[in-house]
């Protein structure tokens, strides 16, 4: 049984997240950043696991939502400061 996997090198990654080669390295030294194989003396990334390692990064301005969609920001009541 032969599975066809695409895997990525590391300047395709590169291009992807729009970082450095030696980013990912660094990355790779830190044990951070997408899971990696190595084939021999190369580094491989599979595509499935860049999508995971990206799903499961922090996001930002989720604490001020309210419910789906943009946040809202709230309008106090009476007169505004900038009234002239």
């Amino acid at each position: 049984m032969r599975t066809n996997i695409n895997l990525l090198t590391e300047w395709d990654v590169s291009e992807r997240l729009q970082v450095s080669v030696a980013s990912l390295r660094r990355w790779r030294l830190e044990n951070r950043g997408p899971r990696f194989i190595k084939v021999a003396s190369l580094v491989r990334y599979p595509p499935a696991d860049l999508e995971r390692w990206l799903l499961e990064q922090p996001t930002g301005g989720a604490q001020n939502r309210k419910g789906p969609g943009r946040a809202i920001p709230e309008r106090e009541s009476g007169p505004t400061a900038f009234a002239s």
